[in-house]
């Protein structure tokens, strides 16, 4: 379905974009410094980028434009994912995420806006469906955070190995810290995603139906998964190189279960009729 952005949603979207860029750029740049007030002058300007690309994304849904497609649901997760970042930086050293972040949720936002939309404006959600939608949203948000996190501490982990001490790798925080930031994503996820899937059960009626049936046992699947992952972790200390590993493969399935119908439903088979 393609639909014309109004000129406020577009010249939101473009602003975002700009300031998701340039504070990823000055956040690169502060890596040597560390200066205090520059974090904070990032701080502003990722708030910034993040109120543009909500207002830019709440726009359309004013214009009874609302969808949950492909498109627009990644761009709600990425500023998901921003929102929560930013607020996590009062209490925990995720600046080094942002730099990776941003830019993503830069393209988001501009290929929700001006790409045509693949799935039908819906009418009002029910607050029981609008809950379910809000906290499967913010689960994989904070799950693919996690993943981030996880992918850093791998590198982190590898570069000590090798004793390579320069770069990058002397501006992360403590390989311990970067570990435990991992399982701590990892541990909000999964109760968020618990919650989500409460949510599906009771207000979805049909939730083993055809169309959904293989988006219930992924995301099932992958909800045990962390459950056996954060269980042998607190009950053993488990590896977090092997925690990771199962991370991995648990979000690939969340992957799969969030997006691989849409990507089937929406993209591909359009294109091939």
């Amino acid at each position: 379905m393609t639909t014309t952005p109004s000129l406020l949603s577009a010249g939101l979207a473009i602003l975002a974009a700009l300031l998701y860029l340039v504070t990823a750029w000055r956040q690169v740049l502060n890596l040597d410094s560390g200066e205090q007030s520059q974090r904070k002058q990032i701080a502003l300007m990722g708030a910034a980028a993040l109120l543009a690309h909500g207002l830019a994304a709440y726009l359309p849904t004013q214009a009874g434009e609302s969808s949950l497609g492909f498109y627009r649901v990644a761009s709600l997760m990425f500023l998901s994912m921003g929102v929560i970042s930013l607020i996590a930086l009062i209490v925990r050293p995720l600046h080094t995420l942002l730099i990776v972040l941003f830019p993503l949720a830069a393209l988001s936002i501009l290929v929700a806006t001006f790409a045509p939309d693949t799935s039908r404006p819906m009418d009002d959600l029910p607050a029981g469906i609008l809950s379910h939608v809000s906290a499967s949203i913010i689960s994989f948000a904070v799950l693919a955070l996690a993943v981030l996190q996880g992918l850093l501490v791998t590198l982190q982990s590898r570069q000590l190995r090798q004793h390579r001490s320069r770069g990058v790798i002397r501006k992360l925080p403590p390989l311990e810290a970067a570990s435990a930031l991992f399982f701590e994503l990892t541990g909000a996820g999964f109760l968020i995603l618990t919650v989500a899937i409460g949510t599906g059960v009771v207000f979805i009626e049909d939730l083993f139906g055809q169309h959904l049936v293989h988006k219930t046992v992924l995301t099932i699947l992958a909800w045990a998964l962390y459950g056996v992952l954060l269980l042998q972790y607190l009950r053993r200390g488990w590896r977090v190189q092997s925690a990771i590993s199962v991370n991995l493969i648990a979000f690939a399935l969340l992957v799969l279960g969030f997006f691989g119908s849409k990507l089937v439903l929406e993209l591909l088979l359009p294109l091939a009729q």
